[in-house]
């Protein structure tokens, strides 16, 4: 079995589409004090110390999002508590083969299917389908 191509910006020609974020409850979210490695479904996240932020989206899964990135796409309630702002639209791409996307926090896997997002600063991740529609609202 051969290995995935890796991408790192959209593939050329790739059909982009637009999605702000759904309205959705606040999330716990914390400056990360020492450098730390987070599991995902699609691989291992590395958050850098003072750096990155995790966040929490339910018991046993969490994010990590680099601090300028963090403080642009979330807005502060008080108590550690964030909420996504609905105001930003977010590019999305999907694939038909699996590929590895060079994330900011490390590798991820995304499989066919996947949405592949394009954030604030270009940087691309991956979402599940099922999870991408909860979380995003169709244009």
């Amino acid at each position: 079995m051969s290995r995935p191509p890796q991408i790192t910006e959209p593939p050329k020609g790739v059909r982009m589409r637009q999605v702000p974020a759904r309205e959705a409850p606040a999330k716990r979210a914390w400056l990360v004090e020492a450098d730390a490695h987070v599991d995902t479904e699609h691989g291992v996240l590395r958050a850098k110390g003072g750096a990155d932020y995790v966040l929490a989206h339910g018991p046993g899964d969490h994010s990590i999002v680099r601090k300028d990135i963090f403080e642009i796409m979330y807005e502060p309630l008080g108590g550690g508590l964030y909420r996504k702002r609905t105001d930003i639209k977010f590019r999305y791409f999907t694939l038909k083969q699996r590929v590895i996307i060079q994330t900011l926090e490390g590798p991820q896997v995304a499989k066919p299917g996947d949405w592949i997002m394009q954030g604030v600063k270009c940087e691309l991740w991956p979402v599940s389908p099922e999870k991408a529609r909860e979380k995003y609202e169709p244009v």
